[in-house]
């Protein structure tokens, strides 16, 4: 499969990104990525017929794409996406996905059954809280595993990171470059290459760019 666009350590697929996983050949050093969540409040048994999961109404008219899957659509897609990018990374290697709370549960279990190692949690703490009503959200998760005992670059860091949240453009929930940067920084040494199977808005492609890393990211 051909890339969209390659240069200066940048690479892009547009293309299904289990498609495109599996036409790899080369290896990657890390993964990072923010998948579909397809979670929200409502049931599971009105995810079928009520569309695309919609983050606000803002977006109503722009639903994220396989967001509307059910949970085992979630697990399915997740587990084919790791056993996809085990392969690709050396022993060491780090996975990192972005989820909520709702999802945590799921995500660990796809990766564990893909052989990964799941390290622990990492909480992205926005520094204002979202909507709600009574302990409104300020935060989501990064679960961190790896193949295998994870190659550490950086110590200096806590499970705990504070970035302001981008405003949304063209996506309803952006990951701020430097909030990437920082995850990046403690599984990747410069000059590394990342993975990113949902690439979305590019801000894991921004963030290498920024840091020293080469790139490669997949999104339909």
């Amino acid at each position: 499969m051909k890339p969209y666009y390659e240069a200066d350590g940048i690479t892009i697929y547009h293309g299904d990104a289990l498609e495109v996983l599996g036409s790899i050949e080369h290896s990657v050093d890390a993964v990072l990525t923010d998948p579909p969540y397809a979670s929200g409040s409502r049931s599971e048994a009105s995810k079928p017929a009520s569309g695309a999961m919609m983050r606000g109404v803002k977006w109503n008219a722009r639903p994220i794409d396989n967001d509307q899957m059910t949970t085992t659509g979630f697990v399915w897609l997740m587990r084919q996406t790791a056993l996809r990018c085990y392969p690709l990374l050396p022993d060491g290697g780090s996975f990192l996905s972005f989820i909520d709370w709702r999802q945590w549960p799921n995500l660990v279990g796809a990766l564990e059954t893909c052989n990964y190692r799941v390290q622990g949690m990492v909480v992205w703490d926005k520094t204002r809280m979202g909507l709600g009503n009574g302990f409104r959200a300020q935060h989501e998760l990064i679960c961190h595993a790896s193949k295998g005992v994870p190659t550490v670059v950086d110590r200096g860091l806590g499970n705990v990171l504070r970035h302001k949240r981008d405003a949304p453009t063209d996506r309803p929930s952006p990951k701020p470059p430097g909030l990437l940067r920082d995850l990046l920084s403690v599984v990747t040494e410069p000059d590394a290459l990342v993975l990113d199977p949902f690439m979305g808005s590019g801000s894991t492609l921004v963030a290498c760019k920024e840091a020293g890393r080469r790139v490669v990211g997949i999104e339909s």
